[in-house]
């Protein structure tokens, strides 16, 4: 009885994060400018239900009262990850959740503004208290996990990582690019289209793909936003993106990212909507499912056919100038890049691994975040070689720090390369897997990716499912394969 009391409660507390969910979305996209004071309040709100959600627990002693032996291998996983969400509510005063909350919004209005003008001093006081109070929740949660202070932000987002195995990795994957990056520039070719898309033909261009995808736009919509980002509730997945006149396929690639965090969202197992176990499993997962559409698939030559095709027949481009060698030259241009989300996947780790290691000195060395814009300059040239020269292509370019996610950034790239393992296992599974691609039939890689990730919603960690669907543990080889077999070996 106590189980099935936790799972109500548990449920109630799901449908609160879908409210919330909404009022982030619409924040992002339709709210009035001057109502962000009123949304604070709405917002913040949410957490008293949440706090009388784990008051009733911790009052009845729910947890004390299970029997585990007497649950199923799935609930045993459930109650779990329902203590794990319970430690962390009982564990951070609902007041400083809520101050949380309410800097965060302040911040992330304030970070528009930052931006536009890139002058970083207009979010800098806000910030500051931000980071001091995520500062704190990281020390409180230290003191009882008996963990890194950042290992504990990361558990928030993926609860696979440590910074011990972030290090190890990225220490690898950087030493590996920086290695190949000479080789990949100089195949490069510059290459420029006569021609472009607006933004009714890459609106267009993406809609056909996410139909061709299996995206269930019943269950689903797009909007514009400042930053592109899938969000929303369970069975109503919000997927924004932003349109640039000056790269005809930023609208479409920001689209394929999204719409396969969509496509996680629209699979994950029903019979466990609302339960913990029911959710997705982390944020590399989540990034994982994302890339593999974006990367591995749509970017692919044989996709590039698929798009000559698609523009040809439905948007009226002349094929000559609209080849797929060109689109797929153009899309897979590697180039440093000041901006992180325009960047290729060849320099996109070097980005991650820049932002780990200033959110690493910030939590567990105590940068000051007043001279954020200083530390970020010097980082991004010992990482990426290049002079920052001011703060909008600088510390302004992301929403994330300014919306309180502190160890998000490293999921981007765990999901990069348990994407390029996935999509090595996947080519040996699914028979004419390139010519499936080039006729635009994703059908059979979908519902492999339904019926191996997306079905098993928290079940596993990510060593767990990749031994389940692959046969071993995380890999980085893949992902170095797949970097050297698309930009040193391809030839086109």
């Amino acid at each position: 009885m106590s189980y099935k009391n936790l799972k109500i409660l548990f449920e109630e507390q799901s449908l609160i994060n879908d409210i919330s969910g909404i009022l982030n979305w619409d924040m992002a996209t339709y709210m009035p400018e001057n109502s962000r004071e009123q949304r604070i309040k709405q917002i913040t709100k949410l957490y008293d239900y949440k706090k009388n959600i784990f008051n009733e627990i911790k009052k009845n002693e729910f947890f004390n009262k299970v029997n585990e032996f007497e649950l199923n291998k799935f609930d045993k996983i459930n109650f779990e990850l329902m203590k794990n969400k319970f430690d962390y509510f009982n564990s951070i005063s609902v007041d400083k959740l809520k101050k949380k909350a309410e800097l965060s919004i302040e911040c992330e209005g304030l970070w528009r503004e930052a931006k536009e003008k890139s002058n970083f001093n207009i979010v800098k006081n806000s910030f500051v208290k931000l980071v001091n109070l995520i500062k704190e929740e990281s020390e409180i949660l230290s003191q009882i996990k008996d963990k890194k202070k950042y290992d504990c932000l990361l558990f928030k987002y993926d609860r696979s990582l440590d910074s011990k195995r972030l290090f190890k990795i990225f220490n690898r994957v950087e030493k590996f690019i920086k290695k190949k990056l000479p080789f990949i520039i100089k195949k490069q070719k510059n290459l420029k289209l006569k021609d472009y898309l607006n933004e009714k033909d890459q609106f267009n261009l993406s809609k056909i793909f996410m139909k061709h995808l299996g995206f269930d736009f019943s269950r689903g919509r797009i909007d514009k936003s400042l930053h592109p980002f899938c969000g929303g509730g369970t069975q109503d997945v919000r997927i924004t993106t932003r349109f640039s006149e000056e790269d005809s396929f930023s609208c479409f690639d920001a689209l394929m990212h999204e719409t396969g965090h969509a496509l996680y969202e629209q699979g994950l197992p029903k019979k466990w909507a609302h339960q913990p176990v029911g959710s997705a499993g982390g944020m590399s997962l989540h990034e994982s499912q994302s890339l593999f559409i974006e990367m591995q698939i749509i970017k692919s030559l044989p996709v590039s056919q698929f798009i000559q095709k698609i523009l040809q027949n439905k948007i009226g481009k002349d094929p000559s100038v609209w080849s797929s060698e060109a689109i797929y030259k153009i899309r897979n241009n590697v180039k440093p890049s000041y901006i992180r989300v325009d960047s290729d996947e060849v320099h996109y780790p070097l980005h991650i691994i820049h932002r780990f290691n200033i959110e690493y000195k910030i939590i567990e060395e105590d940068a000051n975040v007043e001279y954020l814009p200083d530390l970020w300059n010097e980082e991004f040239s010992k990482t990426l070689g290049l002079d920052v020269h001011d703060d909008k292509r600088g510390c302004l370019q992301d929403i994330h720090w300014y919306g309180g996610d502190f160890g998000y950034f490293p999921t981007y790239s765990i999901g990069a390369f348990v994407a390029a393992q996935l999509a090595y296992k996947v080519r040996t599974e699914i028979i004419d897997f390139d010519l499936n691609l080039k006729k635009g039939n994703f059908k059979p890689i979908i519902k492999w990716l339904r019926k191996n990730i997306h079905s098993r919603g928290s079940l596993l960690k990510i060593d767990e499912l990749l031994n389940e669907s692959t046969e071993e543990n995380l890999n980085i080889k893949y992902f170095e394969k797949h970097i050297t077999d698309r930009y040193i070996k391809m030839k086109i």
